[in-house]
């Protein structure tokens, strides 16, 4: 996934960040709303708005399952709004900020929370009733704590830890496996990193899923409690365990830091895999386009986890459609009518041909991946890391958490602060705004 920071409405967005099986014909819409006008959509014609992101690649195949939903439902009528991620949110801050905006579009998980609180996007609890959420990724990721249910999963993005073989096996280090630790990591960056060619043993960059976030998680801990309502930097003795872990990589110029950022390398992190900056980087399923793009000879590992009390914690972010709270009632039970088809098995299979993300159902998925050929040879780890699945933290106020965070993470990282400033200052910070949110 392509990750988009979006703060509110009318914020501006950050581009630093990233981020049931029913057929076509199945299931039905349990909204009392949607179920009372459902014989006056299917005869009167309708017209809606479908928004998404992608490339070129998978805007073809998308724009293939947006047809043959329009033949299966002649009275419906969409128009595609297919666009870059930037330009996506761009148009959906000024659009819904204004009341308007598509009947149908892609919000990142984390947003879930945001957006449902903002009355934004409309509660599809009862319109999912009828679906057995359990034959697919993403539902329980994207409930709210109170069990409801804002989205259907589009696509589902999961960590691996990703390593180059061929640095790999020029250094004689032994490939990941299932039981390294994050001890392990930190040998093997020892190994792995040549200052000479300017090759890092890893990518650890001051970057919630790509860094900083994902250790704690690694190492047992957490930033929030679990009812996201209160910073444990302070009080979560694995938050500094973690930290300190992180910081060694930094200062052992293991990784690369802020020096080496502002020159060739840059802080595009996500690029420094596929050009070959790196020898281990945690990255989600997508992350393969770009190496394989580039002609990098990779493989994929479950994300290695601290010996003392750790979890093989995998970032999990689901690509989810969502319907527009202001839609009209004929929109909206056109667009659940839209959002039914694509969790039926065609335009499911449809969908397990992009390689952007894993297919929302279990069964489709499972097919697609054991028939995948090519690298990476291990592509089955990105199924076993959803046991390990957890979220980034997702909040009402997610984006705004992470940005009080993150320049008190880099000036620790970067020898400006010590550990203890760094924890008690982030945990001030971070509970400034989560108190905002009580508000």
């Amino acid at each position: 996934m392509k990750k988009v920071m979006l703060t509110s409405l009318t914020a501006v967005i950050s581009s630093s960040i990233l981020l049931s099986g029913c057929s076509s014909n199945s299931g039905s819409v349990a909204s009392p709303e949607a179920s009372s006008s459902a014989s006056a959509a299917s005869s009167k014609p309708v017209k809606i708005k479908v928004a998404y992101y992608s490339d070129e690649t998978a805007r073809a195949t998308m724009g293939n399952i947006i047809k043959k939903f329009m033949e299966t439902n002649k009275s419906i009528t969409v128009e595609e709004i297919a666009t870059d991620w930037q330009t996506h949110y761009d148009n959906l801050k000024v659009d819904l900020a204004a009341g308007q905006g598509p009947t149908v579009f892609l919000l990142d998980g984390p947003y879930i929370p945001q957006y449902s609180t903002e009355k934004t996007i409309q509660d599809l609890t009862t319109y999912t009733k009828d679906i057995k959420l359990d034959d697919y990724y993403g539902f329980d990721a994207i409930k709210t704590p109170q069990g409801k249910i804002f989205g259907v999963p589009q696509a589902i993005q999961v960590n691996a830890l990703y390593y180059n073989k061929e640095m790999f096996d020029k250094a004689g280090v032994a490939y990941p496996n299932d039981n390294w630790t994050t001890d392990d990591v930190y040998q093997a960056a020892k190994k792995l990193t040549d200052k000479n060619s300017k090759q890092f043993g890893i990518g650890l960059p001051q970057h919630i899923r790509y860094g900083w976030y994902t250790v704690v998680r690694q190492f047992g801990g957490d930033m929030l409690n679990k009812e996201r309502t209160k910073s444990t930097m302070v009080s979560d003795p694995k938050v500094k365990e973690a930290f300190e872990y992180m910081k060694k990589f930094w200062d052992e110029s293991l990784t690369p830091g802020l020096k080496d950022q502002e020159g060739e390398i840059s802080n595009k992190y996500y690029t420094w895999m596929s050009r070959k900056i790196v020898a281990m980087f945690y990255d989600n399923y997508a992350r393969r386009l770009t190496n394989d793009k580039e002609g990098v000879k990779y493989d994929v590992a479950v994300v290695p986890k601290s010996p003392t009390g750790g979890v093989n914690y995998s970032a999990f972010v689901a690509n989810t459609w969502v319907m527009n709270a202001k839609a009209t009632e004929a929109e909206k039970q056109a667009g659940w009518e839209f959002m039914k088809y694509f969790l039926g098995e065609d335009a499911q299979k449809l969908n397990s041909t992009l390689a952007e993300g894993i297919t929302a159902n279990k069964k489709v998925a499972q097919a697609a991946i054991a028939d995948h050929k090519g690298a990476p040879e291990h592509i089955k780890v990105f199924l076993d890391n959803m046991k390990y699945a957890g979220d980034l933290g997702d909040n009402v106020v997610w984006e705004e958490w992470m940005g009080a965070v993150d320049p008190i993470i880099k000036d620790y990282l970067s020898g400006k602060i010590d550990i203890n400033k760094l924890l008690t200052e982030g945990d001030k910070a971070a509970q400034a705004v989560l108190d905002k949110a009580k508000k």
